[in-house]
């Protein structure tokens, strides 16, 4: 796991002292409300222990399951969000990540969280462009899946703009689904 720049951000693994920030960001009603909703105190705490031990894990050639990465703005030097690649099956993926394992696809799912004061900027693009150069090119990704509620109309932005494809055979109520291989990227 690495740490990569943008023109305007840092993209570094998440480290102990981001526990505040993650924290208020995973019980905030309004940067959750995407996402199936806050967590307690507790369950944001628990999940921070969560991935900072899977990047550890994953940094010390274990298996990689989640990958988190902290959004740091370079100007100032303040996080502003988190992001993810996992490779977790889980229900809502499931379909998706069986069949094409079947295939031999390397894939992992992106997520990102950003700061209220931090959206509607660019960033969130900016940050999960460098987080796919990043899967495919550093930890050799075929493929690249992204779920979000479908009411979530930046998120179809910033996919859109990535080149993402758009897939509606997704039979997940209110979500949709859409992803990025190789021979799509770039």
């Amino acid at each position: 796991m690495h740490s990569f720049t943008t023109e305007h951000l840092l993209i570094r693994p998440l480290l102990a002292e981001d526990q505040t920030f993650f924290c208020q960001q995973y019980t905030n009603e309004k940067v959750m409300d995407n996402t199936g909703g806050a967590l307690s105190q507790i369950d944001a705490e628990k999940q921070f222990q969560r991935s900072l031990k899977a990047n550890e894990r994953a940094s010390s050639g274990g298996k990689k399951s989640v990958l988190t990465w902290a959004i740091v703005r370079l100007s100032t030097g303040i996080i502003i969000g988190s992001q993810t690649l996992s490779f977790l099956i889980l229900p809502h993926n499931s379909d998706v990540m069986k069949q094409t394992e079947l295939d031999g696809i390397v894939q992992a799912e992106v997520g990102i969280l950003l700061s209220i004061e931090s959206q509607g900027k660019g960033l969130g693009k900016e940050a999960l462009a460098a987080l796919v150069v990043y899967g495919f090119n550093s930890l050799s990704l075929d493929r690249i899946n992204a779920y979000y509620v479908k009411s979530n109309l930046a998120c179809a932005r910033i996919f859109a703009r990535l080149n993402f494809i758009h897939d509606s055979s997704s039979r997940l109520k209110n979500t949709e689904y859409c992803y990025l291989q190789t021979e799509n990227y770039g």
